[in-house]
C-alpha cells in the first residue's frame, strides 16, 4: 500500500438527516512520517455506534469540522515506530479516525472518553482484530456496565432489553443470560426477532413492527419487569414502565427512537409507576468508568473462554470504503449486532 484512503468530513447533516456516504469525501493521501515519539499504525479495524452520529452533529459544540478526518476508534498493528514503548507488530487500539494509516502518539490529553483515551496495546494472539472492538469491545463494556452496575442483576429477575438486535442490545442480553435471568429482547421484523432468539440466546422476542407490544409484554412478563436496558426511549418505555415489578431498574443507555427528531420530545407520561414500584430509572455515560476498562475486559473475556457469550454478534464488511454505509445501517435497521468494519487483514 501505498497510500492512505481517509474519510474526510463533507458537511455536517442536519438534526433530521439519517448521516450517509453523502456527508463525507474518501480521498488518497500519501501515508504520513513519523518524527520522534510517534508511531505509525495501520489500521486493522474499525468500530461504529450511534455515538458516532453525534461527531458531526452541528447542535454540539465539539464536531468534526467540515474537511477534517471522521473520528473513531479502531484496531491497528505498528508499521514503524520512534517511540521506545511501541515496536512493529504490537496491535494497538487507539483513536484512528476513518483511514488506512495514522500517527499516534501517547499525547492525548485528558481522558474523556475512549476517543480521546491513551493508546492501547492489545493482545495480538487473540484474534481475529474485530474481536477487542466487538465482543469485548465498547459495546460490551457499556453493557455489562448497564446491567451490573445500574441494573443491579442478580438470578432469576425477568430482564426486557430493547433494540436487541443492535451492538449494545445483543450484548446486554447475553449477559443477563449469563446472570441466568430471564430475557425477553424487542427487535424489528420477524427475522431480528428470530437471531434475537438463536444467537442471542432470548428466551422470547418481541417484534416492534408487528406485534402489540404491550400485550406481549403482559404475555412473556406475567409478574413484572424487573431490570428493563433501554436504548430505544419514546412509547416503547411508555408501557414498559406500566409493567415494572417492585424495585425494578430501568436503565437508560440510548433513546434513539427520538433522538434524531427536529423537535423536543415530550418525556415518558408513565413515570409516576417508578413511585408505587419504589423503581429506580437511571442513565449512564459509560465513558465515566473508563478507569475500570481492564476489569470489565478481563469479566468479558472469561465468559467468552467459557463459551458463556458469543463472537457471532458481530457482522463485519470488508474495506474502507464501506465506512458510512455502515453507520447509515445503525440508523435504518440494516444491522444486527455490532457492525465493524475490517479495513485490512490481519498479520498472519
Amino acid at each position: 500500500m501505498t497510500t492512505n484512503r481517509q474519510w474526510r468530513v463533507k458537511t455536517h447533516p442536519q438534526p433530521d438527516q439519517i448521516i450517509g456516504e453523502e456527508h463525507f469525501d474518501l480521498v488518497e493521501s500519501g501515508i504520513p512520517a513519523i518524527k520522534d515519539d510517534e508511531f505509525l499504525v495501520r489500521t486493522l479495524t474499525l468500530g461504529t455506534s450511534p455515538a458516532q452520529r453525534g461527531y458531526v452533529d452541528p447542535r454540539k459544540p465539539d464536531i468534526v469540522p467540515v474537511g477534517d478526518i471522521m473520528r473513531g476508534r479502531g484496531i491497528g498493528v505498528v508499521e514503524a515506530s520512534k517511540h521506545p514503548d511501541f515496536q512493529p507488530g504490537d496491535w494497538v487500539n487507539a483513536s484512528m479516525g476513518w483511514q488506512e494509516w495514522s500517527v499516534q502518539t501517547l499525547d492525548r490529553g485528558p481522558v474523556q472518553s475512549m476517543d480521546v483515551l491513551s493508546v492501547q496495546k492489545v493482545d495480538s494472539t487473540l484474534r481475529p482484530s474485530t474481536l477487542h472492538l466487538g465482543t469485548l469491545g465498547s459495546a460490551a463494556f457499556a453493557a455489562l456496565y448497564g446491567i451490573e452496575d445500574i441494573g443491579e442483576i442478580s438470578p432469576g429477575k425477568t430482564v426486557v432489553v430493547s433494540a436487541a438486535a443492535g451492538g449494545v442490545g445483543s450484548m446486554a442480553c447475553q449477559i443477563a443470560r449469563v446472570h441466568d435471568c430471564r430475557v425477553v429482547g424487542i427487535a424489528g421484523g420477524e427475522e431480528k426477532c428470530a437471531w434475537v432468539r438463536s444467537t442471542v440466546g432470548c428466551d422470547a422476542a418481541i417484534d416492534y413492527k408487528n406485534d402489540d407490544v404491550a400485550a406481549a409484554l403482559d404475555r412473556l412478563c406475567p409478574d413484572g419487569i424487573h431490570i428493563y436496558f433501554d436504548n430505544v426511549g419514546g412509547p416503547m418505555l411508555d408501557d414498559v414502565l406500566l409493567r415494572l415489578a417492585m424495585h425494578a431498574r430501568v436503565v437508560i443507555c440510548g433513546y434513539i427512537a427520538t433522538q434524531y427528531q427536529p423537535a423536543k420530545s415530550p418525556g415518558p407520561s408513565n413515570y409516576v409507576h417508578l413511585l408505587g414500584k419504589r423503581a429506580r430509572m437511571e442513565g449512564f455515560v459509560v465513558w465515566d468508568n473508563v478507569a475500570r476498562y481492564p476489569e470489565f475486559f478481563d469479566k468479558l473475556k472469561r465468559w467468552y473462554d467459557d463459551g458463556k457469550i458469543v463472537r457471532d454478534v458481530e457482522e463485519v464488511t470488508e474495506g474502507i470504503q464501506t465506512m458510512p454505509a455502515a453507520l447509515h445501517s445503525l440508523f435504518t435497521g440494516g444491522n444486527t449486532g455490532i457492525r465493524l468494519v475490517q479495513v485490512s487483514p490481519d498479520p498472519d
